[in-house]
């Protein structure tokens, strides 16, 4: 079982939520894209493993952990799926900017352990702290 962790900081951002002219609505969703790249880029070079997918095509993958620290705001935190949705993305390999943790999304067969926490309550940097898993 191959494992890898992934600390990324910076306000987590949703995708799917679009604006009136179609675009995503998120003004943040860049820069969380790019910090989840960089984030697992830098784990698994940190690993020891090449910058391919770490978990190859085919290849069944667990998130056994997910945690989204966001700042709380009394109208509302993004839903969490959507923060996923933008997270997953950017492991994976099927866009052009991502990390290629996995060759696609659609290996990620389970999610356990997924949450949203206020991060100054927590006391943790805005960010998400994710538990990738598979058989390689």
């Amino acid at each position: 079982m191959t494992e890898l962790i992934v600390r990324a900081f910076g306000r987590p951002a949703p995708q799917g939520s679009k604006n009136g002219s179609g675009r995503e609505a998120s003004i943040y969703l860049p820069a969380w894209r790019a910090e989840v790249k960089r984030a697992a880029l830098q784990a698994m070079l940190d690993a020891g493993r090449p910058p391919l997918p770490l978990f190859p095509a085919g290849v069944p993958v667990t998130i056994e952990r997910c945690a989204f620290f966001v700042p709380w705001d009394p109208v509302g935190t993004p839903d969490i799926d959507k923060l996923l949705r933008s997270t997953l993305d950017a492991l994976g390999g099927s866009r052009a900017a991502g990390a290629r943790v996995f060759a696609d999304d659609s290996q990620v067969v389970s999610i356990d352990g997924l949450s949203k926490v206020n991060c100054s309550a927590a006391g943790q940097p805005p960010g998400a702290w994710i538990l990738i898993k598979g058989d390689v």
